[in-house]
């Protein structure tokens, strides 16, 4: 592609931004430059250089960037000569492009103005992390397919066999051939039998019985425990405060739907005939 089938290229693409800001800004604002008698402001270029240069690897310069704005308004003004701002599809395209732009122009100044008292963040900061487990557990265990196999190995740690050799040797779980490590993890990583099971160990003890899950018996060794490492409530803000402005967002839309005289003229679903239903056999 030639250096102008790129410059028209981007223009085409900016078409929207370009025409919006031309007509927008006031008489009195500087124009850098016309096209058959219609402005671009210096605003306009501006703003369309810094969305053009936050996606281009190497920055193109104001000259280069103006060009791209006089080929979108030169390419603006024949689509109205050659009548495409009068055509049906693009009308209709048009109108779907202004609603987009007006939700999206109302919801982000809207949500703006919402606002989130510190109060209310560490709330919900302190409800969040009371769901989080407060230790964490290294442990390894060793996954075979039978009660019986698992009532074995057991035995034979009791006898003092080494069960990161014994896991090597007899796990079928991916862990085995790490000697069973599971390294540091949360309970709730875990399925709950194999959670609940290393919650009621000490450090250094072999579970006593096996623990039956969805994957088959395991024998647990429970190798260490610490307190969990919790974000702080500053690392938890940002995050924080978009949910609380996403919550109060979705409860204005709700005021607005309650007070709106809406009416849904979709037809009910029939009811089923209970009745026509063929005897159970």
């Amino acid at each position: 592609m030639n250096k102008k089938k790129q410059l028209l290229s981007v223009a085409i693409g900016c078409t929207l931004l370009s025409t919006a800001m031309t007509s927008a800004f006031a008489k009195d604002q500087k124009a850098v430059a016309t096209v058959n008698g219609t402005p671009i402001y210096q605003e306009a270029l501006d703003a369309y250089l810094s969305v053009v240069n936050r996606s281009r690897p190497s920055k193109i310069d104001p000259a280069t960037a103006l060009d791209d704005l006089v080929v979108t308004e030169l390419a603006i003004q024949q689509a109205k000569k050659d009548g495409f701002d009068k055509r049906e599809d693009v009308v209709k395209q048009i109108k779907e492009a202004s609603k987009k732009i007006l939700l999206t122009t109302w919801t982000r100044e809207k949500s703006e103005s919402l606002k989130v008292s510190d109060d209310e963040i560490k709330a919900a900061y302190d409800k969040n992390m009371k769901g989080q487990a407060t230790d964490e557990y290294k442990a390894r265990h060793i996954l075979v397919k039978t009660e019986d196999e698992a009532k074995a190995l057991i035995k034979e740690l009791s006898g003092g066999a080494d069960f990161e050799k014994l896991a090597k040797e007899k796990s079928t779980g991916p862990s085995g051939p790490n000697g069973g490590d599971l390294g540091w993890f949360k309970p709730q990583t875990m399925v709950p039998p194999f959670a609940k099971a290393v919650e009621s160990m000490k450090k250094g003890d072999v579970s006593k019985e096996p623990v039956k899950t969805s994957f088959g018996f395991h024998v647990i060794k429970l190798e260490d425990k610490r307190a969990a490492k919790l974000p702080s409530l500053d690392t938890m803000k940002p995050q924080l405060k978009r949910a609380l402005v996403q919550e109060k967002m979705i409860a204005y839309i709700d005021s607005l739907k309650e007070s709106a005289d809406v009416k849904v003229n979709l037809p009910k679903a029939e009811a089923k005939d209970d009745s026509k239903k063929p005897a159970a056999k």
